[in-house]
């Protein structure tokens, strides 16, 4: 587990130098996940090697147990042909070969134990890449819907402080004025158009007709005051 532990630190350590620095989030995750792919193929190297090195043992143990097992074959032979001295040296071929089988077994038994949590290490950090996987995508966009959001606010802020609402006010104003100008312009020109004696006389037309029937309308009050009377 030495080698992951050092993996783990060196890339806590990048991350948190990139954090110091302020990086650009989208940066950060991608740095981070090169970071641990890096890591997991270094770690994934040193799981082999280990395996390597497990096998290696696995055959030496094999190989010392069936030459016990060959030399004690050898001691009975010895005994049976009535050499008690060869089946001696037998016998002392046998313990050695037990005794070095014993020493891989436990070499065997701490070496399986290593592996074992280097697997674990290994499939733990293969999760953890995974996943940064998964949230990529979804931190990137969060990250880029905030730039935005934050961008927009800032540009309404330099609006409001920008003087860019007096402008349009102005703006508004000038164009009411070129409006109300206009209508102006209309009324005076369908006002003053055409010959002015024909526009006294329809003038005057106008008023005789207006002044008839105010006469006419007090005529008839009166008659019918008069009736009632």
């Amino acid at each position: 587990m030495g080698l992951l532990s050092r993996l783990f630190t060196v890339i806590q350590a990048n991350l948190n130098a990139l954090l110091n620095r302020a990086e650009d989030p989208t940066k950060l995750l991608e740095q981070t996940l090169l970071d641990m792919q890096s890591a997991y193929h270094r770690a994934k190297d040193q799981v082999a090697h280990s395996l390597a090195d497990q096998k290696r043992l696995e055959k030496s143990l094999a190989d010392q147990r069936a030459e016990a097992t060959r030399w004690q074959d050898r001691a009975v032979l010895a005994v049976e042909k009535g050499d008690d001295a060869l089946a001696k040296e037998a016998l002392r071929r046998k313990n050695e070969h037990a005794r070095m089988a014993a020493q891989f077994d436990h070499e065997l038994s701490a070496h399986r134990s290593n592996v074992d949590g280097l697997k674990d290490g290994l499939r733990d950090l293969e999760a953890k890449i995974e996943e940064l996987k998964r949230k990529k995508s979804l931190l990137i966009s969060r990250q880029r819907r905030a730039e935005a959001q934050d961008q927009i606010y800032k540009s309404i802020e330099g609006i409001r402080t920008g003087g860019a609402l007096d402008t349009v006010k102005r703006m508004e104003e000038k164009i009411d004025h070129m409006t109300h100008l206009a209508d102006a312009r209309k009324e005076l020109g369908s006002e003053f158009s055409g010959d002015p004696v024909e526009r006294k006389f329809a003038e005057l037309g106008a008023g005789a007709s207006d002044v008839d029937a105010e006469l006419l309308e007090i005529k008839q009050r009166l008659q019918i005051e008069h009736k009632r009377g």
